[in-house]
């Protein structure tokens, strides 16, 4: 009883959720726009910090669209690529449930610290 209560619980939808949903692509947004104000703009492509930098964002930005990345958008029917975006969707809404998860677990132990 208490394990369907916690899993309802870590699923229900939130204010926060929604606003953790929207802030994905705008997050990969800001990925791209790092990536193109530090190459093209500041000129510091090349550096092997920089490249580590683009390496890291890249790989974050690909695990904000794990599902599109595993569909190939010039062959694949509408049907498929339709139902990829919906999974993005739902793959960004497992993401916030588990990013509010453990920003309340955090802050639960942090409130215990300040108590002893």
């Amino acid at each position: 009883m208490n394990l369907k209560l916690s899993i309802i619980d870590f699923l229900k939808i939130t204010w926060k959720k929604a606003v953790v949903i929207i802030l994905f692509p705008f997050a990969a947004f800001l990925i791209l726009l790092f990536a193109f104000v530090f190459d093209t703009i500041l000129g510091l492509g090349g550096n092997i910090i920089v490249n580590m930098m683009y390496s890291f964002a890249n790989y974050f930005y690909l695990f904000i669209f794990l599902p599109l990345t595993f569909v190939d958008i010039d062959f694949s029917s509408s049907l498929v690529f339709g139902i990829t975006l919906v999974l993005t969707v739902v793959w960004w809404y497992f993401l916030s449930c588990a990013l509010i998860f453990l920003q309340k677990k955090a802050w639960k132990h942090k409130e215990s610290a300040k108590n002893h």
